[in-house]
């Protein structure tokens, strides 16, 4: 085999945390951040645990922004509350069930935001 380790657990952080492999689905923009029915994320959770099932050992969420400055734009994803904290653990608690690991990307879209609270260290927005 070419690559003979990728199929075999890779331990983290000091044993803290172990892959079930050496799989890992980056970052993509699925849109599902933002689908939310009865207050869960269950269509992301649902898309992110059938590629766990499928064999992936680490999946990387869209960008989720840190606070209202980082979002998009409107009601773009976002997680800092403990309410959101609780919407987004169904995804991590599907991906578990399933024996992945997923990670969340931290996006802060800065000059590119489109809405009134966007801070950038440049004042020109981007078109």
């Amino acid at each position: 085999m070419r690559y003979p380790n990728l199929f075999k657990p890779l331990s983290l952080n000091g044993g803290r945390v172990t892959l079930k492999n050496r799989l890992l689905m980056g970052s993509m923009h699925t849109g599902l951040e933002e689908v939310v029915v009865n207050g869960k994320l269950e269509d992301m959770a649902e898309y992110f645990a059938q590629r766990a099932k499928g064999g992936v050992g680490l999946a990387v969420t869209g960008g989720i922004a840190p606070n209202n400055a980082g979002r998009v734009k409107y009601f773009a994803a976002k997680l800092s509350t403990d309410k959101e904290v609780e919407k987004h653990r169904i995804v991590a608690d599907a991906v578990h069930r399933e024996g992945g690991k997923i990670a969340m990307q931290i996006l802060h879209t800065g000059r590119y935001g489109y809405h009134h609270w966007a801070v950038a260290p440049s004042p020109l927005r981007a078109p």
